[in-house]
């Protein structure tokens, strides 16, 4: 079966995309001043390790991976992304509680897919991806000044956006989210976890995704700072298909990377790399390592007035 892109033209609106992206980013980068000045470069690196912090800031990822599998020609293949990701807090109260939005809006520009009909991989070139994204009530109760505990429960949900079905699950999907971590002088670690069902989409039409839909996703991660603004920190993404055979269910990577923060004129930024490798992937085709590098200025979040 030959996967389709959608009906409408796109490459204007992936151009426009790619570029609206990076504009914003400068731009919020801009509005930082304030929110950054009385911080450290160790303090705003230990703050942005922690999924319940309270800094705003731009994640732009890109990521390359290589893959395996017993399908022709896969330990061949590979394929490049850029994920956008802002990380959106909303103060509540006046004990270091929070509302965290996170959605990603990811690029695929490569993304091999076989197709059974033809018996070889092909690339889908440039398409976006679904929209993923997490809201969360969180919050860090702290012992003393830099030690204490985080946490976090939400919603995990994913927005049928893709611009090729071969990408796109065509569903509406949702699920429950908890994470906690313990924070400490010298760091943070602790993990992240959250199951999304599908909720709609497929119409029953021929080609649409009727399919049940039920994936965990887990994370551990951890940051270690080093001074200086360096830190050894890694967040892999563990996933879990339930519905899927036992040989083709589990991918587990285990990583590590290196991150620096430092102030660039009056913006703070962290640059970051990370590097995963699978020691377990579906059967058929699958992920074996992945390299990510990452530019994430902190900002002030432009809708907190909005709130006020």
């Amino acid at each position: 079966m030959m996967w389709q892109t959608k009906s409408f033209s796109l490459r204007y609106v992936q151009a426009f995309f790619l570029l609206f992206t990076v504009v914003v980013s400068l731009l919020w980068a801009s509005l930082a001043h304030a929110q950054q000045a009385e911080m450290s470069a160790d303090e705003a690196a230990k703050k942005l390790a922690n999924p319940a912090g309270s800094l705003s800031s731009l994640a732009n990822n890109l990521t390359y991976r290589t893959y395996k599998g017993d399908l022709p020609d896969a330990d061949s293949q590979d394929s490049w992304s850029y994920t956008f990701q802002p990380v959106l807090p909303f103060p509540v109260g006046d004990k270091d509680r929070r509302i965290i939005f996170r959605p990603a809006f990811t690029v695929a520009f490569n993304q091999p897919v076989f197709e059974p009909d033809e018996g070889e991989f092909r690339n889908l070139n440039t398409n976006l991806d679904d929209l993923t994204f997490d809201l969360v009530y969180a919050g860090n109760n702290m012992k003393t000044r830099q030690e204490g505990y985080l946490w976090g429960v939400g919603l995990a949900g994913t927005v049928p956006i893709a611009t090729n079905d071969a990408l796109g699950g065509e569903q509406w999907r949702f699920g429950p989210e908890l994470f906690g971590g313990v924070l400490q002088k010298w760091g943070v670690f602790g993990a992240l976890v959250n199951n999304q069902w599908n909720l709609g989409g497929g119409n029953g039409e021929p080609g649409s995704n009727d399919e049940p839909y039920s994936t965990t996703s887990a994370q551990y991660f951890y940051g270690i700072t080093l001074g200086n603004g360096w830190q050894i920190l890694t967040a892999p993404v563990i996933m879990y298909d339930w519905k899927a055979d036992s040989d083709e269910a589990l991918s587990l990577p285990l990583g590590t990377g290196i991150a620096k923060t430092m102030k660039i004129g009056d913006t703070t930024w962290r640059f970051q790399t990370e590097i995963w490798y699978y020691v377990e992937q579906p059967d058929s085709f699958g992920p074996e390592w992945q390299w990510t590098f990452e530019v994430r200025p902190i900002i002030q979040n432009p809708l907190l007035g909005w709130f006020r």
